[in-house]
């Protein structure tokens, strides 16, 4: 098993969600800060993670304080969008780096641990549901650790050297690869099996049977 991992988790929740649109702004917020919570805590339970660094605006430092969840530092986002956060997370990092997007609630620590697994030698991602996005890049150096997260990142990574972890135990990631964008990727996420705190945040929300509309 490896050891030694940092895990860098960006969250901007001045940003939180405008596409799940039939959301309110406050319910988008809380929903944000319940999958980020949900990470935090899958990547803190993670026998393979020594470090879990959050890098947020202060909206989200100041609500995940608040929620109380413990071992995780919390760094002030230095600006300049997502992988420049990524980056001044993994700053200083001795060992492996991994950074982890905070949209994922169905994190599993076990997930984590075996897509970790499987970085060995250069830099691996996980890419998202769709096969377009990443999820999670992970490299044994810091110095390989390079982020191009954003539209069809999984082709920017994979170009930049990244292999994409694709045959592991069969649907041992599917979890890790559910971000959540939109309603139907949050009805997805509480299909797979979302996080306590996310399922609490879409219960809150109507009720304690509410959940999105499926797709049709």
């Amino acid at each position: 098993m490896d050891s030694g991992w940092r895990i860098v988790i960006p969250l901007r929740l001045s940003d939180a969600k405008s596409r799940l649109s039939t959301q309110t702004a406050p319910r988008r917020r809380a929903l944000v800060v319940a999958m980020a919570l949900d990470v935090l805590a899958a990547a803190t339970a993670c026998p393979s993670v020594d470090e879990v660094v959050l890098v947020s605006d202060p909206e989200g430092i100041e609500a995940v304080a608040a929620a109380g969840l413990a071992g995780a530092r919390l760094l002030d986002d230095p600006g300049g969008g997502l992988n420049a956060a990524i980056r001044a997370g993994a700053t200083s990092a001795s060992g492996p780096v991994a950074a982890l997007l905070a949209d994922v609630p169905c994190a599993t620590p076990d997930a984590l641990a075996i897509a970790l697994a499987e970085c060995t030698e250069g830099p691996v991602i996980v890419s998202d549901a769709e096969g377009l996005g990443t999820t999670l890049l992970a490299a044994r150096h810091v110095g390989d650790l390079r982020p191009r997260f954003g539209p069809r990142s999984r082709a920017a990574h994979v170009t930049d050297g990244a292999r994409d972890i694709l045959n592991t135990v069969p649907g041992a990631l599917a979890g890790l690869r559910r971000d959540v964008d939109s309603e139907v990727d949050l009805w997805d996420a509480l299909r797979i099996g979302a996080g306590a705190f996310t399922r609490s945040a879409t219960a809150h929300e109507g009720g304690a049977g509410h959940r999105p509309t499926p797709p049709s």
